[in-house]
């Protein structure tokens, strides 16, 4: 066989590989790199729990201290005390006066209460709570109706869940007692109108507080909305049949919401009882 023969090439690299083997060569050693550092994951959300979609939702007319005697600091302080000890999370309150809202700012520090003074004098008797680290303002409004003579604004929040990024609205009523049936009549007209508006633009709607109407508030509401009661009841084309007992407080509400748990009970700081109910929003189909 004849010998192989050698490119200069191949000459080359047979000299340095005896070279390598023999030590007569020492090359440094050099990391191989492996590219950028890759970048670091997200931190999985945060796992969102049955209880984390159930909150609090109550309604209490505070019995406004211009119906009482004397100061009413320390009443609003039990008031305020009643609201933690409970857990509301979202509380329509009626009948406050000035001296009470920043009595329960003062007491309340961990609830934004809405809309304050930014409606003026009348517009301080209907006033939204809610606890600031469960939810986010993200919109409000008001419609206005009469009572007892006087125009009012009739507030409304909408309000964001940040464990879920889940939307609501919240309305939170008063209508004219006693006698005033044509008033009670027109405000209730106007705010099933704004109810079913804020319908239409997606997501639940609740609407709490004092009525002033026990049936005939029943059966108009679950006649011209899809709101239900927290305490039950029922309406079908030919009947209504409100809950018993009857009260002049409602909780209701309509979309993707149920209810369970309703309470009302009696309490020292009011001549109302509070009404409370367990508020559970259901995932978007």
């Amino acid at each position: 066989m004849s010998p192989r023969r050698l490119t200069p090439r191949t000459s080359l690299v047979a000299t340095l590989v005896a070279l390598l083997a023999a030590g007569a060569l020492a090359l440094p050693l050099v990391a191989v790199a492996a590219g950028p550092d890759p970048l670091p994951r997200p931190a999985p959300a945060a796992k969102v729990r049955a209880e984390d979609r159930l909150f609090k939702v109550g309604t209490l007319n505070i019995l406004g201290s211009n119906h009482t005697r004397g100061g009413d600091k320390k009443r609003t302080f039990r008031t305020a005390r009643l609201i933690r000890k409970q857990k509301l999370k979202v509380l329509a309150m009626q009948e406050v006066q000035d001296d009470q809202l920043r009595w329960l700012r003062k007491k309340l520090p961990r609830y934004r209460i809405w809309p304050g003074k930014r409606y003026g004098g009348q517009g301080l008797r209907l006033q939204i709570a809610w606890r600031k680290a469960r939810f986010d303002l993200v919109d409000h409004g008001s419609i206005e109706t009469t009572f007892s003579g006087f125009e009012r604004p009739v507030p409304w929040v909408r309000l964001k869940e940040e464990r879920t990024g889940r939307r609501f609205f919240v309305i939170d009523v008063h209508n004219s007692p006693r006698d005033q049936e044509a008033d009670r009549d027109s405000a209730t007209r106007k705010q099933l109108r704004l109810y079913n508006r804020l319908r239409e633009r997606g997501g639940p709607v609740m609407i709490l507080g004092d009525a002033n109407e026990r049936r005939e508030w029943f059966c108009k509401v679950t006649r011209r909305t899809d709101a239900r009661a927290a305490n039950g009841g029922r309406t079908t084309d030919k009947r209504c049949t409100p809950p018993r007992p009857t009260y002049i407080d409602w909780i209701m509400g309509g979309g993707r919401l149920g209810w369970r748990d309703y309470d009302a009970r009696r309490v020292e700081v009011s001549d109302h009882p509070l009404h409370t109910a367990v508020a559970r929003l259901r995932k978007r189909r």
